[in-house]
């Protein structure tokens, strides 16, 4: 698996030692016992067992375990179900602010929230994010299409891309189709990404998706084979908020550059403006440990200082790597104010969106 190289790594953990070494510093002589000395953490995990987001929290637990001041234990309980909106509302009504219960998130999370689903009554305006983990996208084509580079896909026609929902994480390719004004239509129903790479490789389909740790593990190897047509990523965020070049795969231009290179101008339009809110909520904070508003300093600190540890934790890095996508696991008081600009959707932009599911996808919304 391809991983981000060292340079972005230490560019996006820039300071994290310089921190460290001050509050080591500052730390007085006999101080009190580690606030989670023989506590424990319940986590809620808002999703089946196995899953994506169950194995990314299992997974790295027991490194959190080791490297929080105190050694808690945590504890993990799923309430899967109702596009994780039960799971969400547990911790949203029985979570207090004293960090002893978090809830972990993922895309299918913010998703109903941002399209004003009524049953998400949780706002992450009132939670602090303790740890975040970004994953990428790619999207490739199939050489029978005709498309050699992201530039004939202007002239590209009958595409054909397989999904499973278009208020989930399909959203984003599609959208991204949109925007590019590609002849590609959607075919829903898919039980998972998996699923929908193999009618790729069937020609079933011909324009196809797959999140970085997949792409790497699944599609690169179709690429070296001659059957796949790697074209362009969704991309990440700089620290301002900008839509730049994900560091996993950074040969490859972004949905924007390549709205560019076809268009000869800057992207504009609802479509776009659709794309900057969903993107970074589905990809560039995908994962993110929650705790309460309020909760005390003492509790968040230990977890923003695990992850400076484990940032640096050479063993963490190698045996999570697949877990993590080859992103590093990041702070979440670092990511708190892209987060919350994650979270913000004009009455405008999410009317367009809830009218362009229902026209195009049938969806229904209550």
């Amino acid at each position: 698996m391809k991983t981000i190289s060292s340079v972005t790594l230490s560019r996006m953990s820039r300071g994290l030692g310089v921190l460290a070494l001050v509050l080591a510093i500052g730390a007085p002589a006999g101080a009190a016992a580690p606030y989670y000395e023989g506590k424990t953490i319940e986590v809620i995990i808002p999703f089946p067992v196995a899953g994506g987001t169950d194995v990314w929290i299992r997974t790295i637990a027991p490194y959190l375990e080791k490297n929080i001041p105190g050694n808690p234990k945590f504890t993990f309980r799923n309430i899967g179900g109702g596009r994780g909106i039960p799971g969400m509302m547990e911790f949203a009504l029985k979570a207090k602010a004293d960090g002893y219960m978090a809830v972990v998130s993922s895309a299918t999370n913010y998703f109903p929230v941002l399209l004003g689903d009524k049953a998400a009554k949780y706002d992450f305006r009132q939670w602090k994010p303790a740890l975040v983990n970004p994953v990428g996208g790619v999207i490739y084509a199939s050489p029978a299409t005709g498309v050699k580079r992201v530039e004939d896909l202007a002239k590209a026609k009958n595409l054909i891309y397989g999904g499973i929902s278009a208020i989930g994480l399909d959203m984003i390719p599609l959208i991204s189709f949109e925007l590019l004004e590609l002849d590609a239509k959607g075919v829903l129903g898919f039980k998972g990404r998996g699923e929908a790479r193999i009618a790729f490789e069937r020609g079933e389909t011909n324009i196809d998706y797959q999140t970085t740790p997949a792409y790497n593990a699944t599609v690169v190897p179709l690429i070296k084979e001659g059957k796949a047509i790697p074209l362009m990523s969704f991309g990440q965020l700089d620290d301002n908020g900008n839509i730049v070049r994900d560091p996993a795969v950074p040969d490859l231009p972004t949905v924007p550059e390549v709205y560019e290179k076809l268009k000869g101008k800057k992207p504009s339009g609802r479509f776009w403006e659709t794309y900057k809110v969903f993107m970074p909520s589905a990809f560039a904070v995908q994962k993110i440990l929650w705790f309460k508003g309020g909760t005390p300093a003492e509790a968040l600190r230990a977890f923003y200082e695990a992850a400076d540890r484990l940032a640096r934790d050479k063993e963490f890095q190698a045996k999570t790597e697949k877990v993590l996508g080859g992103y590093p696991l990041l702070r979440g008081d670092r990511l708190e104010k892209t987060i919350q600009q994650a979270f913000q959707i004009d009455p405008e932009t999410q009317r367009f969106v809830r009218d362009w599911a229902s026209k195009k996808y049938r969806v229904k919304f209550d």
